[in-house]
């Protein structure tokens, strides 16, 4: 088995490189930086690729879920293991390997600590290779096998506010996200889950192969290009991911909203308009769609080269944003499925299934 140990050198690159394939979601790369160290002190975390575990065996998805209304944010490293033991607890055999979602900052470390705890290495094909909204959209098109049941163990909350919470749910893909989604509004805002039972070789046709070393080197050469200045970065990111810079210019207006449980809304800068449901979803100019979900679009600031949230994003700002056209991406199963898609339509007001080629 070939085998990538897991430093903290990887571990900066590949926060870096996936804050970029986030497109305009809003996990803290302080928070995803102090996970992954966590899992560098409690083991040595190592990722292999998919072909190098046995394809009849089990493989578990490793992620965090949480609510627009945080109100007591506790989530600590003991809940990642926990949500794993409950899951094996309950009936699930013990796994050849642990993947992540999505790749935001978050996301391409979710399975570090579980994984340098329990012994397990992580898969280098998470559900989807870049961030999306919905639970849905990182199932790997599990909704849609007939039968499948969906399994997901989660914990969390502030056992010292008394909203600590743990259990196993079971249903379908689409149930039991709803209801781990509303345990942690419950909780605080945030719980650990462990999720999706697959066979490997499932996971090998429907989730995101490479994605996590496509992120490492993502962000290894936004940080070679880093004492160039932001300019230099952004073009960087642009370059490794085969995209382009659409648009360079201030920030007129915001209007942000809470839709879906998500923080919802568009920006608007002169004949240009940019919507968001959580990620970044379309790009106009004028009656011209320039991009459309899940192309990447990731939001700049054009002066420091970081990256900016659908939640940060403000009137005022001088931006950069980068278009990457889905192609260039490796995306999931969940991708591929038009009615997964139908909700942000409605959040966002614009066209985004007749944009699509799947």
């Amino acid at each position: 088995m070939a085998e990538l140990k897991l430093t903290r050198e990887i571990l900066e690159a590949a926060v870096l490189g996936a804050s970029v394939l986030g497109g305009g979601d809003a996990d803290s790369l302080e928070a995803a930086l102090e996970l992954g160290e966590l899992a560098l002190r409690m083991g040595e975390p190592v990722l292999v690729d998919v072909d190098d575990v046995n394809p009849e065996g089990t493989v578990i998805t490793a992620s965090s879920v949480s609510c627009p209304r945080v109100e007591d944010p506790y989530l600590s490293g003991r809940s990642y293991i926990r949500s794993m033991e409950l899951l094996l607890e309950n009936g699930v055999e013990r796994p050849v390997g642990l993947i992540s979602n999505e790749c935001n900052e978050a996301g391409v470390v979710h399975g570090w600590l579980e994984g340098a705890v329990l012994g397990i290495p992580v898969v280098d094909a998470p559900c989807n290779g870049r961030a999306h909204p919905t639970s849905e959209m990182g199932s790997m098109g599990l909704h849609l096998v007939e039968g499948y049941v969906s399994v997901s163990a989660f914990c969390g909350g502030n056992p010292d506010h008394k909203r600590s919470v743990e259990g196993v749910f079971r249903g379908s893909v689409e149930t039991v996200s709803s209801m781990v989604r509303h345990a942690a509004c419950t909780a605080g805002g945030i719980l650990a889950v462990a999720r999706n039972p697959v066979k490997a070789s499932y996971l090998r046709e429907n989730g995101a192969p490479g994605a996590i070393k496509q992120a490492i080197r993502l962000g290894n050469a936004m940080k070679e290009a880093a004492p160039e200045g932001g300019e230099a970065v952004i073009q960087a990111a642009a370059d490794a991911l085969s995209g382009s810079v659409i648009y360079r210019g201030r920030i007129d207006g915001v209007d942000r909203f809470t839709a879906g449980g998500m923080i919802s809304g568009k920006a608007v800068s002169r004949e240009w308009e940019l919507t968001f449901w959580k990620d970044y979803m379309t790009v106009d100019e004028g009656e011209r769609r320039v991009a459309t979900f899940p192309d990447l679009i990731t939001v700049f600031d054009e002066e420091t080269g970081k990256v900016i949230s659908s939640e940060n994003i403000a009137p005022g700002m001088n931006v950069a944003i980068l278009a990457v056209p889905r192609s260039n991406l490796l995306l999931g199963c969940g991708m591929r499925s038009p009615a997964l898609f139908e909700p942000a339509e409605k959040i966002v007001g614009k066209s985004i299934v007749q944009y699509l080629d799947l």
